[in-house]
Order: structure tokens, then sequence, then C-alpha cells
């Protein structure tokens, strides 16, 4: 029963939905929703077809994992304090 309230659920918002685009008449809206809805359509195809990391160079691969390690021994500089010192840069700047 849990399931058929979902399916009316979800059609009565896709027809909310279809209701409220139909009365747009701002232009740039209607090409900034038909971009999302293009880029929600391609993106999780995108995301299961490739991994980034298999997009790597090896070299690029070897870097991270040197980070990671010497973040892990403690060697890296906490966000915090890379945040004060850049922030005490900016109103030098200023």
């Amino acid at each position: 029963m849990k399931k058929k309230i979902k399916i009316m659920d979800v059609r009565a918002e896709k027809l909310w939905l279809i209701e409220q685009i139909a009365s747009i008449t701002d232009e740039r809206l209607i090409k900034t929703l038909k971009s999302l809805l293009e880029f929600a359509s391609q993106k999780p195809k995108a995301a299961a077809e490739t991994d980034f990391w298999d997009e790597l160079s090896e070299a690029q691969k070897r870097q991270i994992e040197l980070s990671i390690k010497q973040l892990d021994e403690g060697e890296g500089i906490p966000h915090e304090a890379v945040m004060s010192e850049f922030r005490t840069k900016l109103r030098k700047a200023k």
C-alpha cells in the first residue's frame, strides 16, 4: 500500500511541476530549468561510466597517495591554520 501512495505522490508532484512550468513567462528561467533538467539526466550516466581516479595519470595518482600518506603522518598544515594565514594576508592587502 505504501508504494501505491508514493506513486500517487510522485504523480501529484509531477502535475504540480507541469502546471508551474506552463505558467512561466520568463525566458531566462525557462532556459535555466531546461539546462538543469538536461544536466540532471546526464549526470547519473557519466558518474556510472567513469571514475575520476581512472582518468588520472600515474604521476598524479602517486602524488595524491603521497599527500595522503603525509597527512596521515601528521605532516600537513591544519585547515584552520591555513585559513587564518590567508585571512591575515587578505586583510593586509586591503
